[in-house]
């Protein structure tokens, strides 16, 4: 299938586009990058110390919930610091980073309800102002392309008809593109029509033979699953989603299983279990530019020790460098286990690292790793 015929298939339902206004394109915005920014002026650091002291074991809900998320199970991290809050778990001093992590995982799913809810159940419980919701997270769906030749497709809120548009942007972007993700953790429900939609898009990309990965594929099969029931027909493009869903996610034994209930709802054969091609996920992306602080910016996921080369860059020459992560959403065992080899070698040269602003899960994350013992680890304050 040529690439042009990625743009001849139609993304829409009828009567979804009616008076639609004239379709846009989200301008670039790199998903994922490795950035060097200007920083005016590094403030003053105190020398680290030579021989640090033992880390101190986090609650096992902190630890726990960290651990999902840099595995990428956002929503089982959720549950995790949920039930710990919920049954009265001993969180020790931590009380307010399991806090805090639910924020930064309810605003990174997009779930501003939820949000605000525990917002204000926090002001309540602490006496204090909480959180507040930042506008930067998308709250429709969007497709955009990033500089590294990979498509970035996020669907927010409801799976129906409305995805017709983006996934139509997401079929342009896909001629060029080596690598077409899909992130679904911000789903809240589905219909057939979403799901028609979503086939179509799986199929026309399989057939042009282009990759590509869907994010948080648990999520939404785990909604689809609560919305159909064996022996009533209908719906049937949801069956067949989930059945891809599963797939996805490398889930056998629940695909085999869905199978068998598609097969006797519907009278038919079930397609056949066939062992996904996992392409690898989005590296980051390094900035060329010349500067004078660095950062590190959305899912550092399969990167690699040459991903990490501009940050040893920026820390030649110099005695102390102070790295901003507001911007880091998530960093996974590998990228954890490249970054400590460098900032192991940075601290045996006499280097301080600072890593400022870190979300709570993935500060939690590099501690369990040993990160604080090579450099100084500052997660966002409550």
């Amino acid at each position: 299938m040529a690439d042009d015929d990625l743009l001849s298939l139609d993304f829409t339902m009828p009567g979804a586009l009616e008076n639609a206004p004239a379709e846009t394109v989200t301008p670039e915005k790199p998903a994922l990058s490795l950035e060097l920014v200007p920083v005016d002026a590094p403030p003053s650091v105190a020398e680290a110390p030579s021989a640090p002291p033992p880390r101190a074991r986090l609650p096992a809900a902190l630890e726990d919930a960290a651990t999902m998320h840099a595995a990428g199970q956002e929503i089982e991290a959720l549950r995790r610091l949920e039930a710990a809050l919920k049954s009265g778990e001993d969180l020790g001093d931590c009380a307010l980073r399991v806090w805090g992590g639910l924020f930064d995982l309810l605003q990174g799913l997009g779930r501003r309800p939820a949000f605000d809810a525990l917002a204000l159940a926090f002001a309540k419980r602490f006496e204090k102002s909480p959180p507040t919701w930042s506008g930067d997270v998308a709250e429709d769906h969007e497709a955009h392309a990033s500089s590294s030749g990979r498509a970035h497709v996020s669907l927010t809120g409801m799976l129906d008809a409305s995805i017709g548009e983006v996934l139509k942007q997401a079929m342009k972007l896909a001629q060029t593109s080596s690598l077409v993700r899909i992130d679904l953790g911000k789903l809240v429900d589905a219909n057939n029509d979403g799901a028609t939609l979503m086939m179509r898009a799986l199929a026309a990309l399989k057939k042009a033979k282009k990759d590509y990965v869907l994010g948080s594929p648990e999520h939404l099969a785990q909604l689809l699953s609560a919305k159909l029931t064996v022996g009533e027909r209908r719906d049937e493009q949801m069956w067949l989603l989930l059945l891809a869903l599963h797939q996805q996610a490398f889930h056998q034994e629940a695909f085999e299983d869905a199978a068998v209930n598609y097969a006797v709802t519907f009278e038919v054969s079930p397609p056949s279990w066939e062992m996904p091609q996992h392409p690898p996920e989005v590296t980051p992306e390094v900035s060329p530019e010349p500067a004078t602080g660095f950062s590190l910016r959305g899912q550092l996921v399969g990167t690699t020790a040459a991903d990490f080369a501009a940050l040893e860059g920026a820390a030649a020459g110099r005695d102390q460098l102070d790295v901003d992560a507001n911007y880091l959403v998530r960093i996974d065992a590998a990228g954890t286990g490249h970054l400590l080899d460098l900032l192991t070698r940075l601290k045996a040269d006499g280097k301080c690292i600072r890593i400022v602003g870190l979300p709570t899960l993935v500060a939690a994350w590099m501690e369990m790793q040993g990160l604080a013992a090579v450099a100084e680890l500052h997660p966002r304050s409550l």
